[in-house]
């Protein structure tokens, strides 16, 4: 480990405060060397950084980015989002960095007392009143959508070399503006989040920010509903649900050489949904991670899971049920505020630009996975060309490179191969350990981290409650399924509550089958959080360690009132 020079860590300010908050969602696992220098890795921190300074924060010339690598793992300083809190939304910005965070023990609950280096506070405020006005500021989708990008996209089989790595470069520009435009909709998204939890709170509402935008976020958009009606045309089919039976890679086979039927309509169902939405994936902002079109098997394992669920559980009507919840609860803070019009006034003002980012936060994110994708598609066809020729041993090991290296490597691709291989054993041997959700200041060498084989239930003094964070009202009960990876088989049945490492949206589609989630880290403002809003599922986010203190296949209540998580065996959740 301690010649891993291209994990290229950031330094660190001291008594800052970093966490893996909303990033540590998107790149759940260490980032591959290209991904690093040459894809998100590279371009996340300036987005951010510009992000900022365009609202006024962070104006110094000294200032270090908003978003630094540890162990190739992202992390966020989240003492400039408590101060945006402040400054921005004029509130509490320890309240206002819990959207995020969740209420979690290990983060540190003093206020942060570094000073934001630079506020320009006219510019601060127009931001603030351009942030909250009808339509915001939303620039269109750069370069079009999934569709014109596919369209656009060369012959990469009959690109030469340098093609290929000429394509990869050329996209880092278009990254770089979806990147900027996703970190302006995830501080919009945050800030008038924030004033609609005072607005309601002062109405006499507490905790009704999530219910006043279910429906609207915008998680339950066309890839699970596209997912779902494929689901119900194996549920209805004959043929097929004895097909996936006999696992997924029988079902792979029998689409890819389908000529007519069933099985023909099922393949031209995959194919426009791979055509549309072959980006996403269980990693998506990782180059060195398969996504839907580059291994289709991964839909076809969620399909797997969809197929077994009852009709009443369509996503898309759970979520128009969930936006006329959100009329009535709208109308319910209007009649509590009474003949206020000031009050009024505020309330329709953060709740329109509530509504507005997070359509939007959801919008540029799949714009940012659409562009890393053409880029992860040249990079593949590089690196399956070396494979033939015996370079390499598997397309991974071409994400090894540095992004500086990709010329010398079309030049002279045998001078690589031995230090891409041990550079693949190092990144792999990353996957061992557990990134510390938050640190003060840099962490401590990866080797002294937690190693994930060291999660396991611990036995000694038990409990039968694990506390956390709501962020989906409502209670359910069923069988605990404890997954730790959203790109293998799930085996998930209809009423089970899922037990999730994290709150990112790679878990999305997974949710239509579960009565209740329950996830280790996230927040409000957390896809999963959104999604279960959406569906009307209860969810408690925060946890810490509950995929490492629930025993797979407990039956557990899950609390999105209370934020806790119960079950009726003491042995079924084990505390230190």
């Amino acid at each position: 480990m301690a010649d891993m020079h291209w994990e290229l860590d950031d330094p660190a300010a001291a008594g800052t405060l970093y966490s893996r908050a909303v990033v540590g969602e998107m790149c759940p696992g260490a980032l591959s060397p290209l991904t690093a220098t040459g894809g998100i890795g590279a371009e996340l921190g300036p987005a951010w950084l510009r992000a900022y300074r365009d609202c006024g924060l962070g104006t110094g010339a000294e200032w270090h980015h908003p978003v630094l690598r540890f162990g190739s793992h992202l992390y966020l300083d989240t003492s400039l989002l408590r101060q945006l809190g402040e400054y921005a939304a004029g509130g509490d910005p320890m309240a206002f960095a819990r959207q995020y965070l969740a209420e979690r023990p290990d983060v540190p609950r003093r206020r942060d007392e570094q000073p934001v280096p630079g506020v320009a506070e006219d510019r601060l405020d127009a931001w603030t009143e351009s942030t909250l006005s009808p339509g915001g500021m939303c620039p269109e989708d750069p370069g079009g959508g999934a569709a014109e990008r596919r369209g656009a996209r060369p012959d990469l089989a009959a690109s030469s070399d340098a093609a290929l790595v000429a394509r990869f470069t050329g996209l880092r520009g278009e990254l770089q503006d979806a990147l900027l435009l996703l970190a302006r909709a995830e501080l919009g998204t945050a800030v008038s989040s924030d004033l609609l939890a005072s607005s309601t709170e002062g109405a006499g509402h507490p905790a009704l920010n999530g219910a006043l935008v279910a429906g609207y976020g915008g998680m339950l958009a066309e890839p699970v509903v596209q997912l779902w009606a494929l689901g119900r045309q194996v549920a209805r089919s004959v043929r097929l649900p004895r097909l996936f039976e006999q696992g997924i890679t029988a079902v792979a086979e029998q689409v890819e050489h389908a000529r007519g039927g069933e099985m023909a309509l099922f393949r031209s169902g995959l194919n426009a949904l791979l055509a549309r939405y072959g980006h996403l994936g269980p990693a998506e902002w990782e180059l060195n991670a398969d996504t839907w079109e580059t291994d289709p098997r991964l839909v076809l394992r969620i399909l797997d899971d969809m197929r077994l669920a009852a009709d009443h559980a369509d996503p898309l009507s759970r979520a128009r049920r969930s936006a006329e919840r959100s009329v009535a609860t709208a109308s319910a803070v209007r009649a509590s505020i009474g003949g206020s019009a000031r009050a009024t006034a505020d309330f329709e003002l953060a709740l329109h630009a509530t509504r507005h980012w997070l359509r939007h936060r959801e919008r540029f994110r799949q714009i940012v996975a659409q562009v890393h994708h053409e880029q992860r598609l040249a990079v593949r066809e590089l690196g399956r060309r070396q494979v033939g020729t015996g370079v390499l041993d598997n397309i991974g090991q071409v994400f090894m490179l540095l992004g500086a290296e990709l010329p010398a490597f079309v030049a002279e691709p045998a001078a690589f191969g031995e230090t891409l291989r041990m550079r693949e054993y190092d990144f792999h041997a990353l996957a061992r350990y557990q990134p510390p959700f938050v640190t003060v200041g840099p962490p401590g060498p990866v080797v002294g981290w937690s190693r994930r084989r060291d999660a396991l239930p611990l036995r000694g003094r038990q409990r039968s409650t694990l506390p956390g964070t709501a962020t989906s009202a409502g209670t359910a009960t069923g069988r605990a399924r404890v997954l730790a990876d959203p790109a293998r088989g799930h085996g998930l049945r209809p009423g089970d509550v899922l037990v999730l490492p994290s709150a990112g949206p790679s878990w999305v589609p997974l949710l239509t089958t579960a009565v209740g989630v329950v996830t280790d880290s996230g927040g409000a403002l957390s896809d999963v959080s959104i999604a279960c809003r959406d569906l009307g599922i209860p969810c408690v986010v925060g946890t810490v360690d509950a995929t490492s203190r629930i025993v797979g296949g407990a039956e557990i209540t899950v609390d999105g009132g209370a934020g806790a998580v119960y079950t009726s065996r003491p042995d079924h959740v084990v505390g230190l």
